[in-house]
């Protein structure tokens, strides 16, 4: 009996002793700590990025003030103020051999030209710038270097009138020229003559009763 109570009580202690080395062999039971909850922070964005900079237009090439043409100042001509009392009419002659370079080429590759004359006013024009042609002598015309086929002529002015812009020229006397070249030169000094002005859009031209183209012809 007190044998096995023995046994009984050794058994025990011996429990007891199991016990309490496994409770000190055992690793204490980690506390849990609540892991924070994670916050996802945007990835930054570099300072260049967030700065709303224009995309930088291409370089234009400086525009180019047109160079300006420099003005150049043209003189006008002044046409020598009339004295009291007198018109302008235009006289015409020929440039020798110019072939049409100084006005309207005619003949023996001659130019006529026309030339300002002053003359005291008239209402009748055209016959006063007739005389006025008759009247020059001179084979040559003043400075102008200009010849006068008709300068050995010796024409007098019978009548002229213009009707409805027809112009009817009477002349009489003797037509004496410098040869055959001279023919179309002196025509063309008379008929030329003739048609300046603004009232006259034909031109009948008659030397002693004949067309002057005949007249001209026979010469």
């Amino acid at each position: 009996m007190l044998r096995s109570l023995f046994r009984f009580l050794w058994l025990s202690i011996a429990a007891a002793a199991i016990t309490w080395l496994i409770g000190c062999s055992s690793a204490p039971t980690p506390t849990i700590v609540p892991s924070p909850t994670s916050v996802v922070l945007p990835t930054p964005v570099p300072s260049a990025m967030l700065t709303d900079t224009p995309t930088a237009a291409p370089a234009l090439a400086p525009t180019q003030t047109p160079t300006a043409t420099p003005t150049v100042k043209t003189t006008p001509t002044r046409t020598p103020t009339l004295a009291a009392g007198t018109m302008r009419i235009k006289l015409f002659f020929v440039a020798l051999e110019d072939n049409g370079k100084r006005g309207k080429k005619i003949g023996c590759n001659d130019s006529i030209v026309a030339v300002d004359r002053v003359i005291p006013a008239t209402t009748a024009p055209l016959t006063a710038a007739l005389k006025e042609l008759f009247s020059i002598s001179e084979r040559t015309y003043g400075p102008s270097g200009l010849y006068n086929a008709l300068a050995q002529a010796n024409l007098k002015l019978d009548s002229a009138a213009v009707v409805n812009g027809k112009a009817t020229v009477n002349i009489s006397g003797v037509l004496k020229l410098g040869g055959v070249c001279d023919n179309p030169r002196a025509e063309a000094q008379i008929k030329e003559l003739v048609m300046q002005f603004a009232t006259v859009k034909q031109a009948n031209i008659f030397i002693n009763n004949i067309p002057i183209e005949k007249a001209l012809s026979e010469k």
